[in-house]
């Protein structure tokens, strides 16, 4: 017979825990019909051909004078690849022509992959999907375990309870990791070729992002009997209220380093803050270095609050 062993049985917790988290709940449902909502939107604009500018429209000249010319982005840079075949003048003058009209070209392609940053990623993916879909089963490991009552059943295993902590944690991350990088893969696959570069680019930004949001919801999941209640509130309120204000107060929210890693990978292909003074980005390696601390720091604290905490209301 093969001898007990503390670190088998906490590998089997991990994999029972696993399997536990397969059952699709109410919040998992929510997210997934959230995800689905975006990934129609993106699909149809994709579709439709609106995922750049060369379909918006331009008046000249500008309001409040009547308007003369309508045409598209498209157009416009048509008939600017026109004109010097069309124009004589000096050859410098329309080499110089042919030039802009060549920048103008290559601004228009590149602007399918900046609204997309800006648009999707940015502000959809990262203000708003990224959060639910991460709470969606961070919430639940311990916290579905103390709604339906069965969380007594882990508190009798023969582990230490900061051990189960840990489990339960190493336990959700397949699926909550899974589910926000497949989730993003998705996008942008029906986004067509700026997605694809997007996705690629932005990953790594996407995995740090969900460790954190990870760790911090498990710690409400131990803390909080209705932890996915308070993991909405913080999301919709504090990370979005807080992601989005002028000078440092923003760096106290997870999406604000998100964001900073994924500014700093798409730098040099033109996406970068509006407003990088007021914005005050860090750096790639800052951004990396509080990520990792605060998933750490977390995971720690949770961990400490599990063993020390009697949850009498299981009685």
């Amino acid at each position: 017979m093969m001898a007990p062993s503390l670190l088998r049985a906490w590998f089997y917790l991990v994999w029972l825990c696993i399997l536990r988290l397969a059952r699709v709940r109410q919040m998992v449902v929510i997210a997934l019909a959230l995800l689905a909502l975006m990934t129609s939107i993106v699909g149809l604009t994709t579709l439709a051909g609106r995922g750049g500018m060369e379909q918006w429209h331009w008046r000249w000249p500008p309001p409040p004078s009547p308007t003369l010319m309508r045409l598209t982005f498209a157009d416009a840079v048509q008939g600017m690849q026109l004109l010097p075949h069309t124009l004589s003048g000096p050859a410098p003058t329309l080499a110089v022509q042919d030039a802009l009209a060549g920048a103008a070209e290559i601004g228009l392609k590149g602007s399918r992959f900046y609204l997309f940053s800006t648009w999707l990623v940015f502000s959809v993916f990262l203000g708003f999907l990224l959060p639910i879909l991460s709470l969606s089963f961070a919430t639940e490991a311990l916290g579905g375990e103390r709604e339906g009552g069965t969380l007594v059943w882990l508190l009798t295993r023969p582990l230490p309870r900061s051990s189960i902590y840990l489990a339960k944690f190493v336990a959700l991350l397949p699926w909550s990791v899974g589910l926000n990088l497949g989730g993003f893969a998705l996008l942008c696959a029906v986004a067509g070729a700026p997605g694809h570069f997007a996705f690629w680019l932005y990953w790594p930004a996407v995995l740090a992002g969900s460790l954190a949001y990870c760790a911090l919801f498990h710690l409400m999941g131990a803390c909080f009997r209705r932890a996915a209640v308070v993991a909405l509130v913080y999301s919709f309120f504090l990370e979005t209220i807080l992601g989005s204000m002028p000078g440092t107060m923003k760096r106290i929210s997870l999406s604000f380093y998100t964001r900073c890693l994924m500014f700093d990978a798409a730098r040099p292909y033109g996406v970068h803050p509006e407003k990088p003074s007021i914005y005050l980005p860090v750096d790639r390696v800052t951004a990396w270095s509080v990520l990792s601390l605060v998933t750490v720091v977390l995971l720690i604290v949770g961990m400490q609050v599990f063993a020390r905490s009697e949850y009498q209301d299981l009685a």
